[in-house]
């Protein structure tokens, strides 16, 4: 368990995949694209011979994970070479649309409706990427919940499970909270909404709570996903195809 900061709202969809984007917004990102990016990353952000794809940037799927709309996104292209882009919020915000609708073309369907070059890694070091820095033995083993992963799952489908857990059809593991309030008495439910001031769960018989987090009250969050949602901060394009062409050998 960890403490939950202040500040963050969570909701039972939080991890859905696909993000929604307003087409005006997509359409003028596009242009921006069009004008400053797509003749190095192409012209749909898979990148080419001489700039990286953007749609599997770690900054990209940050940027659309935590719904920031391009705020970090605009000084790192504003001051990283050879990028000395000034855009506007609001620029840097219609292209973050751009690329998050072009994340959502390959949630969908994949490259050409077919995902290429997916177990195309090096598969010694996915395997030491999962027993060592990428954490994944915490959790699971290739003798137990991930034995014979792979005649379950699609390689796409794996790495989509790695980055959004939560997504995509299924049952979700539930978020589980614990509210502790000063007179020491302690309720714990399953999150359905939390922010700076109240914390909504639900509980086994259906009922819906609100409860007010007043001085003193501890909030305590249980999330089963936590390690992937950090993963996703620190993973490259590199460890994600070393991963999935280790775990697509676990027949």
């Amino acid at each position: 368990m960890g403490l939950l900061p202040l500040g963050i709202m969570l909701t039972a969809s939080a991890q859905f995949p696909r993000s929604i984007t307003t087409p005006a917004a997509v359409d003028h990102g596009a242009k921006i694209w069009a004008k400053d990016c797509a003749s190095c990353h192409g012209a749909d952000a898979k990148g080419t011979a001489t700039a990286p794809d953007m749609i599997r940037s770690t900054m990209v799927l940050h940027d659309r994970r935590e719904n920031l709309h391009g705020k970090e996104l605009a000084p790192y292209l504003k001051t990283m070479a050879p990028h000395h882009f000034n855009y506007s919020a609001n620029d840097a915000s219609d292209l973050s649309e751009f690329l998050s609708a072009q994340v959502n073309k390959i949630l969908r369907s994949g490259y050409n409706d077919k995902p290429q070059g997916l177990t195309s890694g090096d598969l010694e070091a996915g395997k030491a990427y999962f027993n060592g820095a990428g954490g994944c033995t915490k959790c699971h083993s290739v003798t137990g919940d991930l034995a014979g992963v792979a005649k379950r799952y699609s390689a796409a489908t794996l790495q989509q499970k790695i980055v959004f857990p939560q997504g995509g059809l299924g049952k979700k593991a539930p978020i589980e909270v614990t509210v502790k309030q000063p007179s020491g008495k302690s309720t714990t439910g399953t999150l359905v909404a939390m922010d700076d001031f109240t914390v909504t769960m639900k509980h086994q018989d259906g009922s819906v709570e609100s409860l007010n987090i007043i001085p003193g009250s501890k909030v305590t969050v249980k999330n089963p996903y936590e390690e992937h949602e950090a993963l996703v901060h620190r993973l490259t394009d590199d460890d994600m195809h070393n991963l999935t062409t280790y775990l697509d050998t676990l027949q």
